[in-house]
């Protein structure tokens, strides 16, 4: 068997071979002390946008110049039917089960963790045991780590597409062999745009593409392929530290630092906009320090249960509030009023929540106000759904104008308090930072990082005082007798709607 130096120096011997060329000014290092495996590291200074190396596109594996295509070209046409997860999957399966040793990649893949077993291990969350998703609790990665929509492309692939595909060889894989053969395109693929592609997808549809299938289910009509790009897989990724990004021609591919490199930095690129659960949900690893998009999330049941249990809505009407909020977005045809019920709500470690959060917690707040005084249009199901459509829409034009009610940052402030109260007693604020080697370690970083984060949002002076202009926090009396003054006057003008009025 080879060391990890042997297998090393063969996977760049195979690259001078395939014409890659990589800067004097870089080398790979063993960087296992760090559990980071391999890296590369600057060995002289770098300047800003300087090429570290340069990657021939006939070098990176997609469906155009694969084993499987190159030897049998109809089954490009049957790729080109499926998602590009799939057609992926179903390709780099061939390369590894039916080329084996005599795949033009075989150096490279004996220097990713689908066969250098004994210095890497698949620790995404799909392969995580229940125990130990049990330690990432309450963070809510634990409910979108897809297995069974892994499973049910798995039921769809093996045996059916590799039949039709004419591909008996695949016919036996395993759920096992395609679990990893799935993280391993997660962790290690890049979206590398077509040659006659006029332009990249936009960010949502590379979003919407990374988990699951194009607008038609199809990769026809996408600009780019899900492709295996040695080399620059080999880059350790860093949210933080990100120093080098890949840019795409129509002959080669360019690795290029953005910012200056010293002398025995290493280099980093990044897996996009994410926080630590999601890299270990996608890549199997974290941020010993956090994530520079690290953010805590606070579920909609928990703001639920608040208003119910502390300020004593009726569960009903929350729910009919929900159904009004819901109405009107999907009423709403200038898109001024956007959906806000949502399953959950970012706060971000940079003291930003999102507008959604606000706007529940506000028209809510105003609801239980109004409720506590015995509002009975609240009560009553004919005039019910006209006042909360009235106060949302009041609520909104409340938020438009930067102002809040004293009222919603109090429920604000108990509602992120309840929140950072699940984590308390699974953090470990004396742990030291270091190398992490452990999933248990892992899952405390996680919690940790999503701790920080909702306690960072609890910093009124920064959440509500930012760069694009500061909240002014008013009486809710003012904006409540605004609702019920305008629903007074309706009802004079209209006797069939019910009189009420505060107590």
């Amino acid at each position: 068997m080879l060391s990890f130096d042997e297998i090393t120096n063969k996977f760049l011997k195979w690259l001078s071979e395939e014409n890659v060329s990589i800067s004097p000014k870089l080398a790979v290092k063993d960087l296992r002390k760090d559990n980071q495996g391999r890296g590369m590291v600057a060995i002289e200074d770098i300047e800003e946008d300087e090429e570290l190396f340069c990657i021939p596109r006939e070098t990176i594996i997609n469906i155009e110049n694969c084993s499987l295509t190159k030897e049998n070209p109809k089954a490009l046409d049957g790729l080109l039917n499926l998602n590009q997860w799939e057609s992926l999957i179903i390709s780099l399966l061939y390369e590894l089960k039916v080329k084996g040793e005599e795949s033009r990649w075989c150096d490279y893949f004996n220097t990713l963790p689908i066969k250098d077993t004994q210095n890497y291990q698949f620790n995404q969350l799909m392969f995580w045991s229940q125990e130990q998703l049990n330690e990432l609790s309450p963070s809510l990665i634990i409910d979108r780590i897809g297995k069974d929509e892994a499973e049910n492309m798995f039921n769809k692939l093996f045996p059916k597409v590799v039949k039709d595909l004419n591909i008996p060889e695949l016919f036996d894989v395993t759920i096992d062999e395609y679990h990893k053969v799935a993280s391993l395109i997660m962790s290690y693929s890049f979206d590398v745009e077509r040659p006659d592609s006029d332009q990249l997808e936009d960010e949502e549809e590379e979003e919407e593409e990374e988990e699951g299938n194009g607008a038609d289910g199809t990769i026809l009509n996408d600009g780019y392929y899900k492709s295996m790009v040695p080399l620059a897989d080999i880059l350790n990724a860093d949210t933080k530290l990100h120093n080098a990004s890949l840019i795409y021609t129509s002959g080669v591919l360019v690795m290029k630092s953005i910012k200056s490199i010293k002398k025995g930095e290493q280099i980093y690129n990044t897996y996009s906009d994410h926080p630590n659960s999601e890299i270990l949900r996608r890549y199997g690893y974290v941020e010993v320090n956090g994530s520079k998009f690290d953010f805590g999330e606070i579920p909609l049941n928990t703001i639920k249960e608040y208003f119910i249990n502390t300020v004593g809505l009726p569960p009903s009407l929350i729910d009919d509030t929900f159904e009004v909020l819901d109405k009107l977005a999907e009423d709403d045809e200038e898109e001024n009023f956007a959906k806000v019920v949502l399953d959950s709500y970012d706060c971000f470690n940079d003291y930003e929540i999102i507008l959604e959060l606000i706007f529940v917690i506000q028209i809510l707040s105003i609801i239980g106000l109004i409720y506590k005084t015995d509002f009975s249009d609240l009560e009553d199901h004919e005039n019910k759904y006209s006042l909360i459509s009235r106060i949302s829409k009041k609520c909104y034009q409340l938020i438009e104008s930067k102002k809040l009610t004293k009222y919603f940052l109090e429920n604000y402030e108990n509602i992120v308090k309840s929140r950072i109260q699940e984590y308390i007693y699974k953090i470990d604020h004396n742990s030291q930072t270091g190398t992490i080697t452990t999933r248990g370690e892992m899952a405390k970083i996680v919690l940790q990082s999503e701790y920080d984060s909702l306690n960072n949002c609890l910093d009124f002076d920064k959440v509500f005082n930012a760069e694009e202009g500061s909240y002014k926090f008013i009486d809710d009396g003012k904006l409540i007798r605004n609702i019920t003054k305008k629903r007074m006057m309706e009802a004079d003008a209209n006797p069939n709607i019910k009189k009420s009025k505060l107590k």
